[in-house]
């Protein structure tokens, strides 16, 4: 039994690992990362920053709650399972699979399935998601040092609107999970639904100030005009692109 109250009150002691749930039916997991407090159902995947998802007086009122079960927890045996066959893998590296990974919305496994060089990453991809949700999913997740290259495809959903302080975050969280690795950017589409409105000079202009200008690499051509989501000519070539791009330093 770990003290729920303990793991509050030494929040950065419990940093970057340990996934726990209140009671042995609760269908959700929470953890702590340097401070944030996250949680997910056990079947999925994906974390989700509980202060940044909740109303600042439900975020508030959850976290009284966590704080008032100091009768204890039980430390879910199945997360201590998975994390004890990891081993290592738990607090670093988690994609040994691949030196080279991709990241993103809905566009990230059409470019993947385009690419000879890349793995597709589930906990760090998911469609409709934008830059503010990609922060927090890098944040989560474990340190992976071995990671070299890291492939962005993300921005169109948030319709190029930022003033660039989310993707500053972006940037400081991806140099902290991937300490070791080279930054690259897929361009976005234009010219549709939320994005109707933007022109490619506006997309090209977009991802210059918020990835060139932060040491990204921006890939050739951009996804383009019209609805990118289906497997056009475009996603060859961004692919070929991304793999000779990853060939200079193989």
């Amino acid at each position: 039994m770990i003290k729920l109250k303990t793991l509050i009150l030494e929040a950065n002691k419990i940093a970057n690992g340990t996934a726990f749930t209140l009671t042995n039916r609760d269908p959700w997991e929470y953890k702590n990362l340097d401070g944030i407090w996250y949680t997910k159902l056990k079947s999925k995947t994906s974390w989700l920053n509980m202060k940044s998802s909740l109303s600042t007086a439900n975020y508030n009122d959850a976290i009284e709650l966590l704080t008032k079960k100091s009768n204890g927890i039980t430390i879910d045996k199945s997360v201590e399972k998975k994390k004890d066959d990891q081993k290592s893998t738990t607090k670093s590296d988690k994609s040994t699979k691949s030196t080279n990974i991709i990241i993103g919305d809905s566009q990230t496994g059409l470019v993947s399935k385009n690419s000879s060089k890349v793995q597709l990453i589930d906990e760090l991809q998911e469609g409709g998601k934008g830059v503010g949700w990609l922060r927090d999913q890098v944040a989560a997740y474990p340190v992976s040092p071995k990671v070299k290259n890291v492939v962005l495809c993300i921005g169109t959903n948030g319709g190029y609107s930022s003033n660039g302080s989310t993707e500053k975050r972006l940037f400081t969280a991806l140099h902290k999970t991937f300490p070791n690795a080279k930054i690259y950017a897929v361009q976005g589409s234009w010219g549709w639904s939320g994005v109707s409105k933007y022109s490619e000079a506006d997309v090209r202009a977009y991802y210059e100030d918020n990835y060139q200008s932060r040491g990204a690499i921006l890939i050739e051509p951009p996804i383009g005009a019209g609805d990118p989501h289906e497997n056009k000519l475009v996603y060859k070539l961004i692919g070929a692109a991304i793999d000779a791009e990853l060939n200079k330093f193989a």
